[in-house]
């Protein structure tokens, strides 16, 4: 039995590094999703789901092991890096439990897929290591089967480098040869920016360089003459996947991480360490001199990576968006100080407290970009101090007197986890990040001797083994049906509904939408992980489906039963609407949702409430400024349309929807005139598109839309024909009374 319990645990530890690798697309090695169209967010619940369940196999197993065998167990009290770790756990769960949205702070999202939930899995993964990986060579067993996981995933990300665009090998090899690379390894977050099977360059970012030190590691305990090629090898190439995923936050970690390394080495050992050192310092000072120097020179131009850290200034996008961020999470940290909002709330308090200069980033932010930031609007103080204390402790029991940790590994870990830490300032964690941060500080816990086994005889008496066994099994049953199988279901469910065209050869367009209907409506029913996506994405199908034309070789029957199943629809999503608006009211992005959704079926009187009340909430949020004034319009109420859009406009002029939509409720409110004034007085140049000049002509006001067009005439002659063909087109509508 014991035999049989270890292997178990062990086959879930050792395939654990290989959830990197794994896409639940539905193709490739997927064999779990064969036949479909994979999961909602292929390349993070897969991999996220199956962690699940291989921590809580593993859980289960080594509970019982511990139950029955001392040498399994954990003496609490003498492993301070597990109190910490408690300690963390404990606060999450107050703060999520205390948080203003305890549902998503619990089961969070397919997108991010954390909450307590998910860091209730790690925290038991991190238990498993403790009590199972002790002795050096197994930790070497586990280490370097992480190391084939990462030598597979890299051959993946260099199959993408071969064919990005714009680097030298896409430039110099075989035009059919990076055809082939770019065909077979597909880059999937951007044009060039590789992120292997992890489908995300920044997470690939920290999977190399945590990768970089762990092959730092094994190279120092390597003993072999093939250990001393292949682990410098291994350096060379996650550097190289790591600076062309061009995550410049992770570059700066690496730089300081690997100086931090050296420099202890160099301190320590002195002679050619110290040469090695130097001279990495200089190298390091002259290329990064050369390349702000010439950073507008055609070699790096030619390089995107190159160009993208060269571009790296105060007045650069990405920092002026993570500045602006991270000084809302502050002001909002301020609010709830102690324990937070909870995990997985940052959308609201991103909502409640936008700056209008941030109109040209992401819509719907979910993070602020900083762990740290991170931590504290989530859980608080006293969150950011407990997750801080996890690299304390660990950096206690490493560099303490009598820690038997050899000097080498001290400072490779030592610079790991500083590199990790800088990182951090930047992005936010991961699965996979997490995975190796946890795996490496239970290592120290073996490499420092901090707790030895604990031989008590907890358990020992065969009754209460026949009690606790059972209840295992039981607690193991449930913890997969609930936190894995339901989730994956609604993942299925969410893709399923989504997924009309695969269906529609094979499906009758009202059998097609039925199906569409009943899975969202299951999946909005389960009340678990990915619900609440399932909502939203029932919102955003259903305009969709009730805009699509019907053609007329349909039946009268046919043509019947297509209706109802739009009508059937259209009521679902808003009866949910209406079940659940009670507990969205304080939800500025669902409210935005189900606004967009009432307006877009016409149901103005209803959409003005929703958003009504989230303009509330987030009064200086555009995109929710400009769908109220739309409603507003679509309901006569010119007047108040006018006052919001020329609220909004001078909250940002420089954001050119807010000049749009400025001018839109000014020519319903009868103030076109005045808009424009205003407009050329404050500098800014008077926008023109079709819905500019849909309003026009729909308020009478014909002679002034093609007014407008001929300035656009004088101002760009090439565009003269169009012009003059959209000028014929109005002149031949019937004239407004």
């Amino acid at each position: 039995m014991q035999n049989v319990l270890k292997k178990i645990t062990w086959i879930c530890l050792l395939a654990v590094p290989f959830l990197a690798l794994y896409v639940a697309d539905g193709r490739g090695f997927d064999f779990i999703n064969w036949g479909t169209s994979g999961l909602y967010f292929p390349f993070i619940a897969g991999k996220n789901l199956i962690f699940r369940l291989l921590v809580e196999i593993a859980f289960a197993s080594w509970v019982v092991l511990a139950l029955r065998h001392g040498e399994y167990r954990i003496d609490w009290k003498k492993s301070p890096l597990l109190i910490a770790y408690g300690i963390f756990i404990i606060v999450l769960f107050c703060a999520d439990l205390f948080g203003v949205d305890v549902y998503r702070s619990f089961w969070s999202n397919f997108e991010r897929m954390e909450g307590f939930f998910g860091h209730l899995h790690f925290f038991l993964y991190f238990v498993v290591l403790h009590g199972m990986v002790r002795s050096l060579s197994q930790w070497r067993l586990l280490l370097r089967t992480h190391v084939v996981a990462n030598v597979l995933l890299c051959i993946w990300g260099l199959g993408q480098l071969f064919g990005a665009s714009g680097y030298f090998f896409a430039n110099h090899l075989p035009a059919k040869m990076v055809a082939w690379f770019s065909e077979t390894f597909p880059i999937h977050m951007s044009l060039n920016r590789i992120d292997a099977t992890i489908g995300n360059s920044a997470y690939l970012a920290i999977y190399c360089l945590m990768f970089a030190f762990i092959a730092a590691l094994l190279w120092s305990q390597s003993k072999s003459k093939v250990g001393k090629y292949i682990y410098p090898a291994l350096i060379g190439i996650n550097l190289v996947l790591l600076f062309y995923s061009g995550t410049r936050g992770t570059m700066i970690g690496m730089i300081v991480g690997g100086l931090m390394s050296l420099a202890l080495v160099a301190w320590k050992e002195k002679g050619q360490a110290r040469k090695v050192f130097v001279g990495v310092m200089l190298a390091l000072i002259v290329a990064t001199t050369a390349l702000f120097a010439f950073k507008h020179s055609s070699f790096v131009q030619s390089s995107p990576t190159l160009a993208r850290i060269a571009s790296i200034s105060p007045g650069d996008l990405t920092t002026m968006s993570r500045l602006s961020i991270w000084k809302i999470s502050f002001e909002a940290f301020k609010e709830r100080p102690l324990l937070g909002y909870g995990q997985d709330n940052f959308t609201t308090i991103f909502a409640s407290n936008f700056i209008p200069s941030m109109w040209n980033l992401e819509p719907w932010y979910d993070r602020s970009h900083n762990v740290f930031f991170d931590w504290l609007v989530a859980a608080g103080v006293l969150g950011l101090v407990s997750y801080l204390s996890l690299f304390v402790v660990t950096f206690y029991l490493m560099w303490r007197k009598k820690s038997e940790m050899p000097y080498r590994e001290k400072a490779i870990i030592t610079g790991a986890l500083i590199a990790y830490f800088v990182h951090n300032i930047f992005v936010f964690d991961n699965l996979t990040s997490y995975i190796i941060f946890f795996t490496l500080i239970v290592y120290v816990i073996a490499r420092t001797h901090e707790e030895k086994a604990h031989h008590s005889r907890v358990a020992k008496d065969a009754n209460l083994l026949l009690l606790l066994e059972p209840l295992v099994v039981i607690a193991l049953i449930a913890s997969a049906y609930y936190m894995v199988y339901r989730p994956f279901n609604v993942s299925t469910l969410l893709v399923r509904g989504l997924d009309v065209n695969r269906y529609a050869k094979t499906m009758s367009f009202p059998d097609l939408i039925k199906q569409s209907q009943d899975s969202f409506t299951k999946a909005i029913a389960a009340e678990t992980l990915g619900s609440t996506e399932a909502e939203e994405q029932l919102m955003q199908i259903t305009p969709r489906v009730l805009a699509v034309t019907l053609p007329d070789s349909l039946s009268d029957a046919e043509r019947k039963a297509a209706l109802d199943a739009k009508n059937n629809l259209a009521m679902t999503a808003k009866n949910h609407i209406l079940a659940v608006y009670e507990t969205k009211k304080n939800d500025p992005r669902a409210l935005s949702i189900f606004g967009n959704f009432a307006a877009s079926v016409g149901d103005y009187p209803f959409a003005e409430k929703i958003l009504t009340q989230a303009n509330i909430i987030a009064p200086r949020k555009q995109l929710i400024s400009f769908d109220l004034i739309k409603t507003k319009i679509g309901l006569g109420k010119y007047q108040e349309a006018f006052s919001l859009g020329e609220s909004t406009y001078t909250d940002d002029p420089a954001f050119v929807d807010s000049v749009k939509w400025y001018v839109i409720s000014g020519i319903y409110a009868g103030k076109y005139q005045e808009t424009r004034t205003r407009i050329k007085t404050d500098g800014h140049v008077m926008p023109v598109d079709g819905d500019i000049l849909k309003a026009l002509v729909s308020t009478g006001q014909t002679s002034s839309a093609i007014a407008l067009l001929k300035e656009i005439k004088t101002s760009n002659p090439q565009y003269a024909a169009q012009v003059d063909a959209t000028i014929k087109e109005i002149l031949a509508l019937p004239t407004k009374k």
